[in-house]
């Protein structure tokens, strides 16, 4: 039953607002690549992310690059055009899953982006506390840059959603979200992300390879 109701509690997510308003910059992603091969390179360390909130607080996350290439080149895309500073973490659901959300009701992602599923009995990433990963729909292929991090156990999300990175530093701000005033899981008073930045340790990370809505 557990597994039910998290589920369905992320299927019915769609997209999540919150009550300020940004905008990324121009069509950034015209030219990127579709259909079904995903581009990729060789790293020898995985590229890191600082998410800097509006409240001046820290999110440190490795990103693996080789467990989920789509899903990290499309986190980096999205930190350097800057879409996620449209956007906010804006909801909790089953107390231990913190999800963002766009600041704005009118805004949407552009694209989507392609499934990376792993095998769940050769998962280099498993749904444990401080996992991130991509938020979907129960259709396949509708992940959006959307994510969400964890702050208990939810392995029988493997093999269901993309997991693609871990909170290396600052838990203690995401247990401080996700334990936030809420009402049915919405916060009282969501948290924007003010800036993502990439540390790429030097490597060229190509475009992620997208679908066109």
């Amino acid at each position: 039953m557990k597994k039910v109701i998290c589920l369905m509690l992320i299927f019915i997510i769609g997209v999540s607002f919150c009550s300020c308003k940004n905008e990324p910059d121009g069509n950034f992603y015209e030219e990127y690549p579709t259909g079904d091969e995903i581009i990729t390179v060789e790293v020898e360390k995985n590229p890191e992310a600082v998410i800097t909130l509006t409240n001046n607080a820290v999110i440190k996350i490795e990103l693996y690059y080789n467990a989920a290439p789509n899903a990290v080149a499309n986190f980096i895309a999205f930190a350097n055009e800057k879409v996620y500073n449209t956007m906010c973490f804006s909801e909790v659901r089953n107390k231990c899953i913190l999800m963002t959300g766009y600041q704005s009701s009118e805004a949407s992602a552009p694209y989507y982006v392609k499934d990376e599923l792993q095998d769940k009995d050769n998962a280099v990433l498993t749904h444990e506390r401080g996992i991130v990963s991509m938020i979907r729909t129960s259709d396949s292929d509708t992940l959006t840059g959307q994510f969400f991090i964890l702050t208990k156990d939810q392995k029988h999300f493997d093999n269901t959603f993309t997991a693609f990175g871990k909170v290396i530093e600052g838990m203690d701000v995401v247990d401080a979200l996700a334990s936030a005033e809420n009402t049915d899981g919405k916060f009282t008073s969501p948290v924007g992300i003010k800036s993502v930045k990439i540390n790429d340790f030097g490597v060229d990370f190509p475009n992620p390879t997208i679908i066109r809505k």
